[in-house]
């Protein structure tokens, strides 16, 4: 909304089936949220969001992070029995499911007792079987509304990590980290700006999505890119950038790895658009850097991020890269190396690392 002032007419998502303006966004996150209200749903219940990135999902995170819910989104790679257990952990009342993922829901909904509602992103509704569509349910709502009182320390959403052993662990944050991350290393440390468009391989239901490709973004009035295809599919990739144009590309080492094996990377697929490029989620080896620096001339910026930090807090920076590394400290989180008794490593040593930061 900070956006509708300067710019409620520029084009704020593009994608393959659906781009919105800010105004248009803006309008359908109301009726999202209108509808939300209509189930009763109040401040600080969680709604699960479980859909292929599209712009109805951005519309649903946002509607229900408006009335003061949690946005609880979920991995769509993930099993009936690890579904089942999110959504009794989060006890969200409302699932909104893209159609492709609602068999995986309905076949466990007798082990979701707190489950009521289903709302099918691109399906149709199914009184039967307790399913509305989210066209028809968001219809009828007003595209007015007017935002919970929110505290900046209230929850605002929830990712499931699996990092640790056992069941994943729901991670919350809260509304303030949301702005203060796209600040410290969105801006401060990327330099995103208002005439920039991302393009991300991550899916928005992870934090390096989300971040990367919606909150960062339209925190400096710039555009995002939805991709909804599989993260290995090289040719849907580069058509998307082809015709989308970004000039910011988010992806992992290997998915960079995999573009490079393509012997024809350059000469047949348009690049001209992207000025910087963005790897997070593993080591990104110097051999790959320098091969895709010698073959696209663009730099990857890589760093380290972790879901309970909700980003990126050890990084690289244009003009700063040191391949081969996860960068330097910045502002806004405090970082230590230590050995098993809490002490600072000397440098060269192994030890682990500890991180500080408003945002976990």
């Amino acid at each position: 909304e900070r956006n509708l002032t300067a710019r409620a007419a520029k084009t704020a998502i593009l994608s393959d089936a659906r781009s919105l303006t800010f105004g248009e966004v803006a309008a359908e996150v109301n009726q999202v949220a209108n509808a939300l209200r209509a189930l009763d749903v109040r401040r600080g219940e969680s709604v699960v969001l479980l859909a292929l990135d599209s712009a109805e999902w951005v519309c649903a995170y946002f509607g229900i992070i408006k009335i003061g819910a949690v946005a609880a989104s979920l991995n769509t790679l993930l099993t009936p029995a690890e579904y089942a257990y999110m959504l009794r952990d989060s006890g969200a009342r409302v699932a909104i499911v893209g159609h492709q993922l609602l068999p995986r829901i309905q076949a466990i909904r007798q082990e979701a007792p707190d489950l009521r509602h289903v709302v099918a992103i691109g399906g149709e509704s199914d009184p039967a079987a307790g399913v509305v569509s989210y066209g028809y349910w968001t219809a009828m709502q007003s595209t007015e509304c007017e935002a919970a009182a929110t505290h900046r320390e209230d929850p605002c959403c929830l990712n499931y990590s699996s990092g640790t052993t056992g069941e994943p662990k729901g991670i919350v944050h809260a509304h303030q980290d949301l702005p203060l991350t796209a600040q410290l290393w969105g801006v401060d440390v990327l330099g995103l700006r208002e005439e920039d468009r991302s393009f991300a391989v991550a899916k928005l239901f992870f934090t390096f999505g989300t971040g990367g490709n919606l909150i960062f973004p339209w925190y400096v009035g710039a555009s995002v890119v939805l991709y909804p295809g599989p993260p290995r599919d090289s040719g849907q990739i580069l058509g998307h950038i082809a015709r989308h144009r970004p000039t910011i590309f988010y992806n992992a080492p290997t998915g960079y790895g995999m573009l490079l094996s393509l012997p024809d990377l350059t000469e047949a697929h348009d690049l001209s658009s992207l000025r910087l490029c963005v790897s997070a989620g593993e080591s990104l080896p110097a051999p790959i850097w320098q091969a895709w620096k010698e073959r696209t001339g663009l730099d990857i910026i890589d760093g380290i991020g972790s879901t309970e930090n909700y980003h990126i807090f050890l990084s690289n920076r244009p003009g700063d890269i040191r391949p081969g590394s996860s960068g330097r400290p910045f502002d806004g989180y405090d970082l230590r190396i230590v050995d098993e008794d809490g002490r600072d490593v000397a440098p060269g040593e192994l030890g682990t690392l500890l991180v500080r930061g408003e945002t976990a």
